[in-house]
């Protein structure tokens, strides 16, 4: 792995704003502060104490 290519965090978490359901996948280093903070590439920011997140390398 180059220097430049970092793990993604990679936290989950669904998006309602309407009807339809939205995935968001945090595009931010895994270990990135602060923690509850996360950004999709495409629907920006969201914050653990808004939206249930699940990280998908906890098994």
């Amino acid at each position: 792995m180059s220097g430049d290519q970092q793990v993604k965090c990679s936290a989950r978490a669904v998006f309602w704003p309407d009807a339809e359901a939205i995935d968001a996948v945090c595009m931010r280093p895994r270990g990135h502060e602060p923690a509850n903070i996360h950004e999709d590439e495409d629907l920006g920011e969201w914050n653990e104490d808004d939206l249930f997140t699940t990280y998908p390398y906890e098994q």
